[in-house]
């Protein structure tokens, strides 16, 4: 069964040699045994090979009429009929989709006497059509006259159904390739171009020839090639790209465009032959990225600059990587006074122009136009020619320049400025400057509104001083006249109760000098408040300080003037009944103060002393004596919560909030 695997060609050949074989011996008439038996093993091997051969093997008479004289079971399978009887009775045109395809046939026989993969378009018994590829041979007598046809025939319906397939797909590949809006592109392992599509030749500005000429590494620049080559490794070892790729390409024109390509393999005969990638110009993308990100920094930039030169040099930061460019200036416009000035200026040739009044530069004519001005040379002429600008500085090849509006008020002019012929400005150079200009003049005034404010702010600050400072002065001048009054006065009470003004016109001025010497005029410390007022009154009371120790706890609190003067007047007043009333006859013992935060944003002061206690029966908040009813009413002033404990001596306890834009209860 070794013949059946032959390839046709092969098999073909074979037949070709037992059929000359055969004639010589039939021609030589050879009658001895040898021969005869020599033609019988010729003739047997022939049977056994066509019977075996899977391809269709036949004999037929030539003509019109001709009719089939051998038929291996291939070929009768192949035709669908039952067995070798059936078939011989056939006609060969039977077997013609249309009768007249067999008369070119014969016609072809005639004139050459063979055939080589004729395609025939056949039909089986049953009628179904089939497309038959025939080798056919015409076998002629000594005369010369053509006795029948031996041939070889294979259905190849399938192969031609499968061709059509393959035609169609490339037809549509084909399609797909060229109408595709993306960009698709085929080039080999080492980087050179095989083919690419009308968009990706549009996007590039080569033509096509021209494209199969480039090696992509020309069209990237040196820290991409590698990043390329490294994604070409990554096809070869999986097939297929996982994440696109971005990379910013050169065109013919030398314009640069961003792309994001996306790339597979393509296989001829199971093994790699190329790269096909797809490509998608993501120029706008990424401008748009950039132009948002250039917002987001102008607008941090204005929160961040500590002045307007820092903003300025900021700015000029953020549009370079817009725009780059060396020759970067902002200049400002006084309505007020006419001038125009220049804070920032960054320039390779020229030197900051002092501010001036408006004359007849390009700066002056978009301010005067409130429009954006692209001035190249020519432009300038035409401009300088009807007499609207005139040269100032170092002529630029590009003169680049925006204004800065805000609420339709153009406050300055934003420049760039080129002098190489290698790097031109556009369009889109403008509308980007454009873009950003509103946000540059928003921040811009910010900025200045800041300073302003910082700089009121200053003058305020000084003038709040000054008036604590004018306040503690008039408190103590206020004390000083108490102090004279009491020279002239000889009723101890009346000197007593002068001496105790004296000392609530302290607790007062006191919060006003810690204000006056504080950094933060609005808050004081009221723990270190407290230690200076109760210092003071030790002092005043000329209380030594083996005899009643003074033992403070208290945390770091902030106070408002509002809420720190009514706690310091409560302080006074308990501090200082504590020192007259705790301690009768010499009696030594402790005062103790503390503070700390409460639950609820609250704040809890506790003034105590181990003295003789409070009197007994005695109603705190209905006492006749004025320090205990000033206590209630700034514990009222103050919506806080005053608690009295007599365990081992006398503990006042508050609770209060700071008070926040609630007006003081006049005459405290």
């Amino acid at each position: 069964m070794k013949d059946e695997y032959k390839t046709k060609k092969e098999m073909t050949k074979e037949l070709r040699e037992l059929r000359q074989r055969i004639i010589e011996l039939e021609t030589a008439k050879v009658h001895n045994g040898q021969a005869e038996q020599a033609l019988r093993e010729s003739e047997e091997k022939f049977r056994t090979l066509t019977d075996n051969i899977n391809a269709g093997v036949y004999r037929n008479t030539a003509g019109s009429k001709g009719k089939f004289l051998e038929a291996n079971p291939a070929i009768i399978k192949m035709f669908g009929y039952e067995n070798k009887e059936e078939f011989l009775a056939l006609r060969v045109a039977d077997l013609y989709q249309d009768p007249e395809d067999r008369k070119k046939f014969n016609q072809k026989m005639l004139k050459d006497g063979f055939v080589k993969n004729e395609e025939l378009h056949l039909k089986k018994k049953d009628g179904t059509p089939f497309i038959g590829s025939v080798s056919t041979v015409a076998v002629k007598n000594e005369l010369g006259k053509i006795e029948h046809y031996d041939g070889i025939i294979d259905d190849i319906t399938e192969r031609k159904k499968a061709e059509a397939a393959l035609r169609e797909s490339e037809e549509r590949y084909k399609t797909l390739f060229e109408c595709s809006l993306d960009c698709v592109y085929i080039h080999d392992f080492e980087g050179n171009f095989v083919d690419a599509n009308g968009a990706a030749l549009t996007l590039l500005g080569y033509e096509r020839e021209e494209i199969r000429s480039l090696n992509f590494t020309s069209l990237l620049s040196a820290d991409q090639i590698s990043l390329a080559f490294q994604r070409i490794q990554e096809l070869k070892r999986t097939g297929l790209q996982g994440v696109p790729t971005e990379y910013r390409v050169r065109r013919k024109d030398g314009e640069y465009v961003d792309i994001e390509t996306q790339a597979s393999i393509i296989y001829r005969t199971g093994k790699p032959y190329a790269v096909e990638g797809i490509a998608r110009d993501i120029t706008g993308r990424k401008r748009s990225e950039k132009l948002r990100n250039a917002i987001y920094k102008i607008s941090e930039a204005a929160s961040s600059a500590i002045n307007l030169n820092e903003l300025f040099h900021f700015i000029h930061g953020i549009v370079t990587e817009l725009i780059p460019t060396k020759n970067f200036y902002i200049a400002l416009y006084d309505s007020e006074n006419g001038i125009l000035s220049f804070p920032y200026f960054r320039d390779e040739f020229d030197q900051p122009p002092a501010p001036k009044k408006l004359g007849k530069g390009l700066t002056e004519y978009v301010l005067r136009q409130g429009e954006p001005l692209l001035s190249s040379p020519e432009k300038f002429e035409e401009l300088k020619t009807r007499g609207d600008v005139e040269l100032i500085g170092t002529p630029a090849v590009d003169w680049l320049g925006v204004p800065l509006k805000t609420e339709d008020k153009t406050i300055g002019i934003m420049v760039v400025q080129n002098y190489r012929e290698s790097t031109r400005f556009g369009e889109d150079h403008k509308n980007i400057l454009m873009f950003v200009s509103s946000q540059v003049a928003m921040a811009i005034e910010r900025k200045r509104a800041e300073d302003r404010l910082k700089a009121s702010l200053g003058e305020k600050e000084v003038l709040l001083r000054e008036v604590h400072h004018r306040v503690k002065n008039n408190m103590q001048i206020m004390s000083s006249l108490l102090n004279l009054q009491t020279i002239d006065i000889k009723d101890p009470t009346a000197v007593h109760l002068l001496k105790e003004c004296q000392r609530r016109i302290r607790a007062m001025a006191l919060v006003h000098e810690k204000l006056y010497l504080s950094k933060d005029l609005a808050n004081i410390d009221f723990s270190q408040y407290i230690q200076s007022l109760t210092l003071h009154l030790f002092q005043s009371y000329q209380i030594h300080p083996h005899s009643i120790k003074l033992n403070m706890n208290m945390e770091r609190i902030f106070l408002n003037i509002n809420t720190a003067i009514p706690c310091g007047l409560i302080v006074n007043e308990l501090v200082s009944n504590a020192l007259k009333h705790g301690f009768p006859d010499g009696r030594t013992g402790e005062v103790r103060i503390e503070l700390f935060r409460a639950e609820g944003d609250k704040n809890c002061l506790v003034v105590s002393d181990n003295g003789v206690g409070f009197p007994e029966g005695l109603d705190f908040r209905n006492a006749e004596t004025l320090g205990m009813q000033i206590i209630s009413m700034l514990v009222d002033q103050l919506d806080g919560h005053i608690e009295l404990g007599r365990q081992e001596g006398t503990s006042f306890k508050i609770v209060f909030e700071e008070l926040r834009n609630k007006p003081r209860i006049s005459g405290i």
